[in-house]
């Protein structure tokens, strides 16, 4: 990748990275719409009237984004109800192109437009890594933003090198930054597979019984408290030993021995208890 590319790609950030600009200005607006190059805007409330959403460009200076240039997703049900995920933005930031400022001086703005080019970017990148944020989390998978409100499910089977019942389980949670190698695109649908898994090596390669090494520590394996679940980074769980009359509390980290493991069944990571700090 080439150094105009790479710079370009590290642009494409979540939408919730991005801040206000302080010093917006008339001039940096009109910049823009030559340009094409995207402004961050803070979604204020929604116009029914207009059908529009109003946001706040920084320094004093207000936008419009019509509803049908939100978003490359549906935002108008059948029934022309107005998708509830909409409101979920209020307060919060987003990036848009500058369509037009018209007469009376309204900035009229277009997210979709931004989305539709982000898409594009991304799908020239495909196999390389990106940093996405956690928006959601479902027993199936992560709902991630890819960048400038990208959205892909990053599904447990290719979340995790160890079979998982919920990405919870193993400490993922909302808001975190998490990096995922772009697999394929679907242009017509607007979606991007992602797979985590790919950047983690099966950690039994690498350990012998023996070995001393850190985990966190989980929920316990039954109700006696005698063993717990562990993971060891985020794809590889692990079960430290009955260590009766000790209680853990959840997400301590655990100093642990490695007692016995399975090549080809790193979920089967055996350890021995030594100490844990909360």
């Amino acid at each position: 990748m080439n150094k105009g590319k790479k710079d370009e790609f590290k642009k494409l950030m979540p939408e919730s990275y991005y801040s206000l600009d302080s010093s917006m200005s008339l001039d940096k607006i009109v910049r823009a719409k030559k340009t094409g190059n995207f402004l961050v805007a803070k979604v204020l409330n929604l116009n029914f009237s207009k059908k529009c959403l109003r946001v706040d460009l920084g320094n004093s200076f207000n936008g419009e984004i019509p509803l049908d240039e939100f978003s490359i997703y549906p935002v108008i049900r059948t029934n022309n109800s107005i998708s509830p995920w909409v409101y979920s933005f209020f307060g919060k930031t987003i990036c848009v192109c500058v369509r037009k400022i018209s007469d009376d001086n309204t900035i009229i703005l277009s997210r979709k437009a931004n989305m539709l080019k982000s898409f594009n970017l991304i799908e020239q990148f495909k196999g390389n890594v990106v940093s996405c944020l956690i928006t959601s989390i479902v027993d199936y998978g992560l709902f991630v933003d890819v960048g400038h409100g990208i959205n892909s499910l990053i599904h447990n089977r290719k979340l995790s090198l160890t079979q998982i019942n919920n990405p919870k389980d193993i400490g993922f949670t909302v808001g975190q930054s998490i990096d995922a190698e772009i697999i394929s695109t679907n242009s017509e649908k607007y979606r991007v597979s992602l797979n985590h898994k790919n950047l983690f090596d099966n950690v039994s390669k690498y350990l012998t019984p023996g070995d001393i090494i850190e985990v966190i520590s989980l929920n316990p394996v039954n109700e006696d408290e005698d063993g717990y679940y562990a993971f060891f980074n985020p794809s590889t769980t692990a079960i430290i030993n009955p260590i009766k009359g000790i209680k853990i509390p959840y997400g301590s980290k655990v100093k642990a021995r490695v007692k016995k493991f399975k090549p080809n069944h790193p979920d089967k990571l055996q350890l021995g208890f030594i100490s844990f700090t909360v």
